[in-house]
């Protein structure tokens, strides 16, 4: 009865909000800052109460109207648990990818909505309006053949273009990982697509890197490229171009190539650069295998993802899709992954996005012991689970004698946080590899001071140590 139930709910300590139908249930609500754990215990210690339970939450499952992403070929999706991240977060316009590529299809159904356009330009005037180098750079940049019209002639970009972020929920074609999201398109290859250089993937990055720097919300940029033609060795010029877009905050996804190789022994440039801003990725098959093209590599590949028979946008017309497969389809999704925890979690860093995409991935049988995750992405997870990377040193500074020696800094940070390790000075030498990974102990060795006192720095990621030498020893 009414007085039943208003008499459990005072002995309780909460106040009732209304009946919930005729079936005796009641909507009531805790007065204080008890836990629900406590005021579920109280309502079960009283005979007059059958049961009692929570006010659950319940969310809508949200699945797009895109005709096709129901088609085979976006198995990826869900094998990524983007339906169950959708429900969550489908993507921000204010988040930027920059898709280093063939170029897109700029007019494509499916991508035109979502296609980055620079407010800072007017197209078509001559005019550089926003004063960066570039004359009507109004989507992108064409660095093959320093123009600004990056549209595709070939077809690879706009396909991965598709998977990153085709529109949602617009009752076209495809879905991408992003609903929402906004693809800067940079063009790096002819209609060939193995003719681009280290010179123009040096200007690729750098023109990424000034945009980044002048304020536009770059977070990632897409590389599905690599190997002969385009990098048949150690590039060191390329290298420090990625590492500069690195130190400017953006994460570098990369495939890890198509030759069924491994590559800690035979390197598939430039993802298995030891770079800390690059995440390198292997593809798996709709049975969660490895791809039998794909390279692995347990030191030098860091995340698995779909890229067997991918159906994505094509660009021979407005309205053309069709199946790739490749690490080139498998590094989208990890971009689209990462642009859709950028849109959730704003706040967190280019480290803490390759560590939370790391950290969050299922694990499989098929890729432990190839690959560093040994799992394949799972971007509903990524969201749940975000890694924050804030490297800790155990000192902020070091007084070292005159004579020098060797020193440790132990560094506290989230597992798979990636960061660089330098310094500014000759005679401070760093004992480990530049790139380093999670907690660590970074070594450095000081030279004999022939001076009366120095100082200098050791860049440790985000964070400086300062090193001070001087007559007087060890302070």
């Amino acid at each position: 009865s009414l007085g039943v139930a208003s008499n459990a709910h005072e002995l309780v300590g909460v106040d009732q909000v209304k009946p919930l139908g005729d079936l005796g249930w009641h909507l009531v609500r805790v007065r204080d800052a008890r836990s629900l754990a406590s005021v579920e215990a109280a309502y079960r210690s009283l005979p007059s109460v059958v049961e009692v339970q929570r006010n659950f939450y319940y969310q809508l499952h949200a699945v797009p109207n895109d005709p096709q992403f129901s088609n085979s070929g976006m198995y990826g999706l869900t094998k990524i648990s983007a339906p169950d991240a959708w429900d969550i977060t489908t993507g921000s316009p204010s988040v930027v990818v920059a898709n280093i590529d063939t170029g897109m299809r700029l007019t494509h159904e499916d991508l035109a909505a979502n296609i980055w356009t620079n407010s800072g330009e007017i197209p078509g005037n001559g005019i550089d309006d926003d004063g960066n180098g570039f004359i009507d750079d109004v989507h992108g940049w064409d660095f093959r053949y320093d123009d600004n019209d990056p549209s595709d002639e070939h077809g690879h970009g706009t396909h991965v273009g598709g998977t990153i972020g085709a529109v949602g929920n617009n009752g076209l074609g495809v879905v991408g990982v992003n609903w929402n999201v906004k693809l800067m398109v940079i063009k790096i290859y002819s209609q060939a697509a193995n003719d681009t250089t280290s010179a123009m993937l040096i200007e690729a990055y750098n023109y990424v890197r000034m945009m980044k720097e002048r304020g536009i919300n770059i977070r990632v940029t897409n590389n599905s490229y690599g190997g002969c033609n385009e990098a048949c060795g150690y590039d060191q010029a390329t290298k420090d171009a990625i590492d500069a877009l690195g130190d400017a905050g953006v994460l570098n996804v990369f495939s890890a190539g198509n030759s069924g190789v491994n590559t800690d022994i035979t390197p598939f440039y430039p993802g298995s650069y030891d770079s800390p801003s690059i995440l390198n990725v292997a593809s798996s098959t709709s049975t969660d295998a490895r791809s039998g093209f794909s390279n692995y590599g347990f030191n030098s590949v860091d995340l698995a993802a779909p890229g067997s028979g991918i159906f994505s946008t094509r660009f021979n017309t407005n309205s053309s899709y069709g199946n790739s497969s490749g690490t080139s389809m498998s590094a989208p999704h990890v971009s689209g992954a990462a642009a859709l925890l950028a849109a959730h979690r704003p706040d967190l860093n280019a480290g803490s996005l390759k560590a939370t995409l790391m950290n969050s991935a299922d694990p499989l049988k098929t890729f432990e012991g190839l690959i560093r995750t040994g799992g394949r992405l799972n971007v509903f997870n990524a969201l749940q689970n975000p890694s924050v990377c804030s490297n800790v040193p155990s000192v902020k500074s070091i007084f070292a004698p005159t004579k020098g020696g060797v020193f440790s800094i132990e560094i506290a940070t989230a597992a798979n946080c990636s960061y660089s390790v330098n310094k500014n000075v000759p005679w401070i030498r760093i004992l480990n590899p530049s790139a380093m990974d999670g907690p660590s102990s970074v070594q450095i060795q000081i030279a004999v001071n022939s001076t009366v006192s120095r100082s200098g720095l050791v860049h440790i990621g985000d964070t400086v140590v300062t090193v001070s030498q001087s007559r007087g020893g060890v302070k």
